[in-house]
């Protein structure tokens, strides 16, 4: 059984965005550090995608198939991701982190479930659903200094 985070999707409506995010964009190398969202519920994908945008990053995605998650994995120039690790028709986005894990690509896991498969992979966290928005960002933030 895993700890409920007590962190809330609602954060994202409710928190004053500028407070929450850096007003510098965080920068390698002369451009935007990527980071790759897998995520099935297009509402909280999009959520993400903002917030990742908002706080001067590039979200790539998001998707919530993992046959494009695949490919967006082995082919973007990503600095971390995001992996719902639970997507459609059941699908686990594992292969995604077997990828990541191979190019030295931090990643977080993001999921509603338990799975003691998580356990086995080096994610630098791993958020339980509903999350919040200051709870995303520390995880964003923990990528993109791993």
């Amino acid at each position: 059984m895993h700890q409920q985070s007590e962190l809330r999707h609602t954060a994202f409506e409710q928190a004053p965005l500028p407070s929450l995010f850096r007003r510098d964009p965080i920068r390698r190398e002369g451009g935007r550090r990527r980071i790759l969202v897998v995520e099935d519920d297009a509402g909280l994908a999009d959520q993400v995608s903002e917030a990742i945008a908002a706080m001067g990053l590039e979200p790539v995605g998001p998707t919530g198939a993992l046959g494009a998650a695949l490919v967006s994995a082995e082919t973007q120039e990503l600095h971390g991701a995001l992996l719902d690790v639970r997507l459609q028709r059941g699908l686990r986005v594992y292969p995604v982190a077997d990828i990541l894990w191979r190019r030295r690509i931090p990643f977080c896991f993001v999921t509603a479930y338990c799975d003691q498969r998580m356990a086995t992979y080096p994610a630098e966290a791993v958020l339980y659903k509903p999350i919040s928005l200051p709870a995303l960002c520390a995880a964003v933030r923990t990528l993109i200094e791993a």
